[in-house]
C-alpha cells in the first residue's frame, strides 16, 4: 500500500527532483500536497488515513495498542493489526474477513497473502497443537552477519555467574557489538530462554569490553544450536492470567542495583516475559522483590485491559507468585513452597 496517495495536513516543501528541475526557476522548491516515500511525515499521515478509513468500516482502535483495531458485528469478531504497511487480519467469520479485505482492496493497493506464515521476521506454523512461533531465519541471518554460522554450539547462553562488571579491555569494534546486541534483542521476541543473557550484554552497549564480547559470542553460539526454538501457543480451557516474578538483590557488581524478572502465562501459554535492571538501588531484598512484583503486576493489568478490548474478559483475579525468602506480607498462601501469592 503506497503512501504516495496520503494527503498531508501541514505544509511540506522539498527540492526539485533530479532530472525535473525547472530551467526558468532552478532555485524554486516544490510544495507537497501528498506524502512521498521516505518523508518524515509519511508514516503518521499514512496511519491517520488508514485508521480513518477502517473506522468507517466499524473498527474501533484499542487503547492498549494503537496499531490494533477490533470489529464486533453480532456474534462475530475481527481483529486487525497494522505495522507500517503490513496487515494481519483474523476473526471468527471467514466471510466477514473476506468482505473487509475486499473493501480494503477497493481503497488501497492491498495484496492478500493468504494464511499467516511469516510476519516481521517471525515464522508462524499452524498445527493441531496450536501456533508455533520461531525466528529461525532471522537467527541464521544474525549468525551470518556475525560470521559465526559454522561455530560450535554452546549448551547454555550464560554461566551460573552471569553478572559482568564494567572492567576489561575495550572491544576493537564497538559498532559491531551494538548491532549484534540489538539484533539479539529482537530475537527475544520468541526466545525467553536468552532474555536474561541478552539483557546483560545490552547493559554495556555504551562502553563494551572484552568480557561483554565473550558473553555476546557465547549467546550466539547457543543460538547456533537452537535456531529452531520458539513458542507454542495453544488453546486452553484455563483462560486465566498467572504471573511469576523474581529479583536478585544488589546483583549488579557496578551499580549494586537489582535485576527484576517476570513471566506471564495465559492459561498454559507463555505470552510475556522480561528481564530488566531496576532503576534505583533497593535497601533490602524485600524491596527488590516488591519492585519486581510491581513490574509483573503492571504487565498483568495491561494484558487484562487488552483482552477486555478484544472482548475476552477475564472474570477471575490474576495470581502473581513472588519469592518469599525476604518474608513479605502474605496476601494469600500458595501451594508452592517459599512463595507469596498476590491478587
Amino acid at each position: 500500500m503506497p503512501s504516495s496517495t496520503v494527503h498531508l495536513k501541514e505544509q511540506v516543501f522539498c527540492q526539485q527532483p533530479t532530472g525535473f528541475v525547472d530551467p526558468d526557476r532552478p532555485d524554486a522548491v516544490c510544495l507537497l500536497d501528498r506524502s512521498l516515500y521516505g518523508l518524515r511525515q509519511a508514516p503518521r499521515a499514512w496511519f491517520e488515513r488508514f485508521a480513518a478509513f477502517i473506522r468507517t468500516l466499524g473498527f474501533t482502535a484499542t487503547r492498549s495498542d494503537s496499531s490494533l483495531f477490533t470489529l464486533r458485528r453480532g456474534h462475530d469478531l475481527v481483529y486487525l493489526l497494522l505495522y507500517v504497511d503490513d496487515i494481519v487480519i483474523t476473526g471468527s467469520s471467514a466471510a466477514l474477513i473476506q468482505n473487509i479485505v475486499n473493501k480494503l482492496r477497493a481503497e488501497f493497493a492491498v495484496k492478500d497473502m493468504g494464511d499467516l506464515r511469516f510476519f516481521l521476521g517471525i515464522d508462524v506454523r499452524r498445527s493441531k497443537e496450536g501456533f508455533y512461533l520461531s525466528q529461525a531465519r532471522y537467527a541464521n541471518d544474525v549468525l551470518e552477519r556475525a560470521g559465526m554460522a559454522s561455530y560450535k554450539a554452546a549448551a547454555t547462553p550464560i554461566d551460573a555467574k552471569g553478572k559482568l562488571d564494567a572492567t576489561g579491555p575495550a572491544v576493537a569494534d564497538a559498532t559491531s557489538y551494538r548491532q549484534l546486541a540489538g539484533a539479539l534483542q529482537y530475537l527475544t521476541v520468541t526466545r525467553p530462554d536468552i532474555a536474561f543473557a541478552v539483557q546483560q550484554v545490552c547493559l554495556h552497549m555504551h562502553d563494551p569490553r572484552e568480557p561483554h564480547l565473550a558473553l555476546l559470542k557465547r549467546i550466539l553460539r547457543y543460538v547456533r544450536g537452537t535456531t529452531s526454538h520458539g513458542l507454542l501457543l495453544r488453546a486452553s480451557t484455563d483462560f486465566n492470567i498467572t504471573a511469576y516474578s523474581d529479583a536478585d538483590w544488589a546483583g549488579c557488581p557496578a551499580t549494586r542495583r537489582s535485576t527484576s524478572g517476570f513471566c506471564v502465562f495465559l492459561g498454559d501459554a507463555l505470552i510475556s516475559w522480561s528481564s530488566k535492571r531496576q532503576a534505583m538501588v533497593s535497601r533490602s531484598s524485600a524491596e527488590a522483590e516488591y519492585r519486581a512484583l510491581v513490574n509483573a503486576a503492571a504487565e498483568c493489568i495491561w494484558l487484562r485491559q487488552l483482552l477486555g478490548e478484544l472482548h475476552c474478559s477475564i472474570n477471575k483475579a490474576t495470581l502473581a507468585f513472588c519469592d518469599n525468602i525476604s518474608g513479605g506480607i502474605h496476601v494469600g498462601q500458595s501451594s508452592a513452597p517459599q512463595t507469596n501469592q498476590a491478587h
